[in-house]
């Protein structure tokens, strides 16, 4: 039997997996922390660099078997 598939979305991108590997990954996600460079000209103190918490959304649904079969025959969509 076919592992259940779940949809995660990530801001505005979604995602197609098993369920057991999306919740890794919503794990994984709850301990990251952001990374950001902020440029400064040298004369300004130059570069600065922060590490803060993220706060993110994501979510997780579940795809019937036969959408997920029928949209994977379907491939990537052609660019207009």
């Amino acid at each position: 039997m076919a592992k259940t598939k779940v949809i995660i979305t990530i801001g505005y991108t979604k995602y197609v997996m098993d369920l057991d590997k999306a919740v890794q990954v919503m794990e994984a996600f709850c301990h990251m922390e952001k990374y950001d460079s902020v440029y400064r000209k040298p004369e300004d103190g130059g570069t600065t660099y922060h590490v803060y918490p993220e706060t993110m959304t994501a979510t997780i649904e579940v795809i019937q078997e036969s959408l997920y079969q029928m949209a994977k025959l379907a491939g990537k969509p052609e660019k207009e």
